[in-house]
């Protein structure tokens, strides 16, 4: 019997000799010594077969070398591929109930013929790449990350100790009380990293295991082992993909910083009450992840314009009336000129036309609010999802849609970004739908609430109180204006 690294001629075998094999035919399902490959190359029935060196053939993955050429129904040897069953036949199995109906057969020469070059392996190997370079970017990230809590650890230990040294013997205890809450906010986010870095390095380890396989079945496995094979990585590859990018939907991957916020001398004289506490800012990273798939909304930045508000004079030039009663949740107009309403009710966008006409164009969905990325394209928000759709004269193309947990609500374009309303702040994103941060402002009421962005700062009005507010994209409120009037 042969070894885990070698392989007996089966020729060779059958004449009671004990020969190593060097390389094997996969159609044949044999292994061949030197010298009854020769016989091999030159018989008119194998000499078209592809050969492969028993060292390679041992690194395919299990179920590859487990391939086989022949119907294990039937013992009959392929000869098609049905693609609507997804399996190879034989010619008895054409016969079968399965079979009976309409199917697609192709030849299988034809369906694996260039199978290394066809889009879905090359897919494959590309996904896997990308894979491998984002878990690896993510995991230097986090790293870097726990490095550089580590400097900031000694520096909090020196602010406390400075602290302390500035007040009296009797706050020994609160020192220790800080200096424990220190320790246990480093340590529960250290372990949260090291715990996410050990999952990451994990998910490489399958991935990089997949990755080489992948490479071994293109170097070493022959065109129809990597034709039935490719299935079987596509589907964990994805799943691996899809696990990855939600990931990076979360929070997980922001860069923590801990740092200290000692009380100050005074305050410890007055009201002895903490020796301090801990704050950990969170930053949002700059990671993003490199996904081959995706398609990118083409999103044109407006142009901003601005005039005080003392000298803006308002003069109406024109009113019409929308039949059906409608329910108007947003307007704006088109680069043309046209207008464009959100009837929330009748499930459509209206648009004014140069003609000043109404032109009613059915949505599949109830519109909330819209922006105008161009005079073709539309993003508009849904319940719990952001639709980019593609406007025709009567009808729409729904292009793309982004689902989140939360209802949303406005949505503006900034700096080819998409800035989207729920009902903790604003979520910012990018064309490909790529989570980069949340904005949490606190809403006293429910309304929708469309920002105004301006050099990195966030405008809006809460017309029921009469009051202008301004954020910078932290969440961190700057200024805030009431109209007595």
């Amino acid at each position: 019997m042969a070894s885990s690294e070698h392989r007996y001629c089966d020729i060779c075998n059958n004449n009671h000799v004990a020969t190593y094999a060097t390389v094997c035919c996969p159609e044949c399902d044999e292994n061949f010594c030197k010298k009854c490959k020769t016989h091999h190359d030159v018989a008119n029935a194998t000499k078209k077969h592809e050969t492969i060196s028993i060292e390679n053939a041992l690194k395919l993955p299990k179920f590859v070398q487990e391939i086989k050429y022949n119907c294990t129904d039937h013992n009959e040897r392929f000869v098609y591929f049905c693609y609507t069953h997804e399996r190879p036949c034989c010619i008895e199995c054409l016969k079968d109930k399965l079979h009976s109906g309409f199917c697609c057969f192709v030849n299988v020469d034809t369906a694996v013929k260039d199978v290394k070059q066809s889009p879905s392996f090359l897919d494959l190997q590309t996904t896997l790449s990308d894979l491998l370079t984002n878990l690896s970017s993510i995991i230097e990230h986090l790293g870097a990350n726990l490095l550089e809590l580590a400097k900031q650890k000694v520096t909090c230990a020196d602010e406390i100790r400075t602290t302390r040294e500035a007040i009296n013997s009797y706050l020994d205890q609160l020192e220790k009380d800080l200096s424990n809450k220190m320790q246990e906010t480093f340590t529960s986010k250290e372990l949260e990293l090291q715990h996410l870095l050990a999952d990451l390095e994990l998910r490489k380890t399958r991935v990089n295991e997949m990755h080489a396989n992948v490479n071994i079945i293109r170097d070493a496995a022959s065109n129809f082992q990597t034709f039935m094979s490719i299935p079987e990585y596509i589907k964990p590859a994805h799943s691996e993909e899809i696990a990855l990018q939600s990931l990076c939907e979360t929070e997980f991957f922001n860069w923590n910083s801990i740092s200290v916020n000692p009380t100050s001398i005074q305050a410890i004289k007055n009201n002895l009450t903490s020796f301090g506490t801990m704050r950990i800012k969170r930053k949002a990273s700059n990671l993003s992840m490199k996904v081959q798939k995706s398609r990118q909304a083409q999103l044109t930045a407006t142009g901003f314009f601005s005039k005080t508000i003392e000298t803006m004079e308002f003069k109406e030039v024109y009113q019409n009336q929308i039949q059906d009663r409608p329910d108007i949740l947003d307007c704006g107009i088109l680069p043309n000129g046209e207008l464009l309403f959100s009837d929330r009710s009748q499930k459509c966008l209206i648009k004014h036309d140069t003609r000043s006409a109404f032109v009613q164009i059915d949505l599949p969905f109830f519109p909330v609010r819209f922006a105008i990325v161009d005079e073709n394209n539309i993003a508009v928000t849904s319940e719990k999802e952001l639709h980019i759709v593609k406007l025709n004269y009567h009808n729409i193309l729904n292009l793309k849609t982004f689902h989140f947990e939360k209802e949303v609500g406005s949505v503006i374009i900034y700096d080819n970004k998409y800035i989207i309303e729920d009902s903790a702040g604003y979520r910012i994103m990018d064309s490909e739908g790529i989570f980069i941060k949340h904005i949490p402002i606190r809403f006293d009421e429910s309304a929708y609430r469309e920002p105004v962005c301006f050099d990195n700062k966030i405008y809006l009005v809460d017309y029921k109180r009469s009051k202008i507010f301004c954020y910078d994209f932290d969440g961190n409120k700057i200024w805030e204006f009431q109209n007595e009037n």
